[in-house]
Formats: C-alpha cells, sequence, structure tokens
C-alpha cells in the first residue's frame, strides 16, 4: 500500500492535470459514473473525550475504476498542522483493496479550484473574460493559474480583508497574467463589470449584492458561509449547484435556508441543473447562452477520490 505525503502530491498534481482530472469527472457524474455515500458525510465529535472532530465522507468513481474514503481528523483549524486529512483509495481492478492513503491538505485546495472552474467554464462566452474575485487565501491561489488555462482573461479584479495580503498575491500572479491583474477598492467594484464573480472567502456577511451583476454574468460562490444576498437569486436566471445535498447544507444555499429565506423545498425546487451536465454539454460543444447565473460549488468527495487515485497512479507510473 502506497502512503503518499503532502510534497508528493505537489509533485505529482498540476494545474494542467487538475483542470483535465475535474473536467472528465463531470462528464462521469453527468454520465451516472460516480457515486456519494449515504448519508453523504458522518461526523464524530470526540473533543470532549480528548480527541479530535473527525468527518468521513465516501464517493465512488467509476471511469477511473476507484473508490475512496475522505478521513479527516480536526484539532483546530481545517488545514495545517492542526489537521490530519487523508484519503483511502480502493483499486476496483486489485479486487477492491485498499491501494493508499494520500495527503489531502493541498490537494483538497487543487480540486476545490479545479472544479470551481471546470464547474462553470460552460457557462461562460467564448471572449476575453474580465474576471472579480473576493478572496486572496489558500484556495485563491491555487485557482488562478487554472483560471488562465481555461479563459482567455482581459482582466482579474481581486479584494480580499486585508489589504497587503490582496498586493502580495496581485504579485506573484502578476507575471503568469501579462499584468491584467489589479486590487479592486470595493466589493461593488469587484462585480460591476465581471463576467465572472468567484467568492471563496469565509464571509459570514453577504459581499455581492442585488443590482451589481451584469446580465450575462456567472457568479460562482464557493465559499463556506454567507457570500450572497438573498435577494441577488430573485434576479438570476439559472441556480446551478455541484451536489444539492451538500448546496442545501454549506454555503449560501445553507445561510439562505437556516436565515428562513427559503425552506429546504423551495431551494431545491429552484435548482436548475447540475455543473456537472452543462460540463458535459460542454465538452461536446455547448457553451453559453447568455443567462445570468448563479453557480453554488462546494465541492464533492468525488473530485477527491478522483484526485487521489490519480496521486497513486502516477505515483505507481513514475516508480515504473
Amino acid at each position: 500500500m502506497d502512503v503518499v505525503g503532502e510534497e508528493e502530491v505537489r509533485r505529482l498534481l498540476s494545474p494542467r492535470s487538475a483542470l483535465a482530472i475535474a473536467r472528465d469527472t463531470l462528464v462521469s457524474q453527468a454520465a451516472g459514473q460516480s457515486l456519494l455515500s449515504t448519508p453523504s458525510a458522518m461526523s464524530l465529535d470526540a473533543v470532549g473525550l480528548g480527541g479530535p472532530r473527525f468527518k468521513f465522507k465516501a464517493a465512488t468513481v467509476a471511469h477511473l475504476k476507484a473508490s475512496g474514503i475522505r478521513l479527516l481528523a480536526r484539532f483546530g483549524a481545517q488545514t495545517g498542522q492542526d489537521a490530519c486529512n487523508l484519503i483511502a483509495v480502493y483499486d476496483h481492478t486489485a479486487g477492491g483493496h485498499l491501494v493508499g492513503l494520500v495527503s489531502e491538505l493541498w490537494l483538497s485546495r487543487i480540486r476545490t479550484a479545479a472544479f470551481g472552474v471546470a464547474g462553470v467554464e460552460a457557462l461562460l462566452p467564448d471572449r476575453p473574460l474580465s474576471i472579480g474575485l473576493f478572496g486572496a487565501g489558500d484556495i485563491a491561489e491555487e485557482i488562478v493559474p487554472i483560471l488562465a488555462l481555461a479563459f482567455s482573461i482581459n482582466e482579474l479584479k481581486v479584494l480580499s480583508r486585508r489589504r497587503e495580503r490582496t498586493r502580495a498575491f496581485i504579485e506573484r500572479h502578476n507575471a503568469e497574467l501579462g499584468g491584467r491583474i489589479a486590487a479592486a477598492s470595493t466589493p461593488q467594484d469587484v462585480v460591476t463589470g465581471s463576467d465572472l464573480v468567484i467568492t471563496l472567502t469565509e464571509s459570514r456577511e453577504p459581499l455581492v449584492h442585488r443590482g451589481w451583476l451584469g446580465r450575462e454574468a456567472v457568479l460562482c460562490s464557493m465559499g463556506s458561509h454567507n457570500e450572497v444576498a438573498f435577494d441577488v437569486l430573485a434576479e438570476a436566471d439559472r441556480l446551478v449547484v455541484d451536489d444539492p445535498n451538500y448546496a442545501s447544507e454549506m454555503g449560501d444555499g445553507g445561510a439562505w435556508i437556516r436565515d428562513g429565506h427559503t425552506t429546504l423545498e423551495q431551494f431545491t425546487a429552484a435548482i436548475d441543473g447540475l455543473a456537472c451536465d452543462y460540463a458535459a454539454a460542454f465538452r461536446k460543444g455547448a457553451r453559453s447562452d447568455g443567462q445570468r447565473t448563479i453557480a453554488l460549488i462546494q465541492g464533492m468527495a468525488i473530485g477527491d477520490v478522483a484526485f487521489a487515485a490519480h496521486v497513486i497512479r502516477a505515483r505507481k507510473g513514475a516508480a515504473a
């Protein structure tokens, strides 16, 4: 059995391979070739007994002939030294045996970034884009090079809570974007005129408000809490999610329901389609139809398993 640590995971994944894995996995999901566990997640809080908080998620990605379990253990923060996050990979071609444990601290960041981009590229026009980005954290670091692979970028406007962090973020990515990256002055500045708006923050108060989105804009909400005001949904032509169950628990969907703006039934009924279905159509040549879209991309365990299976196979290939 292979045990793959953080440094090796980084060597075996790149922005280009991450985007390809995300695209293939979404197409596979659309074809019914992926399964999520029921329930989608289990948790165990052992803090009172001196242990960590645990979360377990399982999934199957049939196009890779693999299944896996996310094993998350946290004493404090979600990432870093206080976390022990692993993915157990089971190979269907090896009798379903456990073939590897893959560290997923960084893997989960690049997976989130790749699925965010792959989940919305079919919703956008085929032209140079203006992109607004809320957040300059770990996942934002990974999403910029993937955005540059997927789109022709006319400009990228960035806003985060700390001005110094925003400035450093822009300096790191300035060369790869050919100088087409700049700091935004206000939340409205991020949104106004942007073809694609991405929210990647831990904000618990809405950053995006009604009347700001352009007529054909795509708003991709990926944060854990509440980044989009509920009344923005009323002016959207289309609501897209990656996983209806998780989207109703986490991020804006979960916040809208908990705050009493909508019910679970109403929220589910408002969903126009799954990101995987649009991604599959994109691979067949279909592109944006010019609708204003809100896409709630919270991430799925099938993505983590697909990335971990790729890492195990790439490691074996490198050793051959």
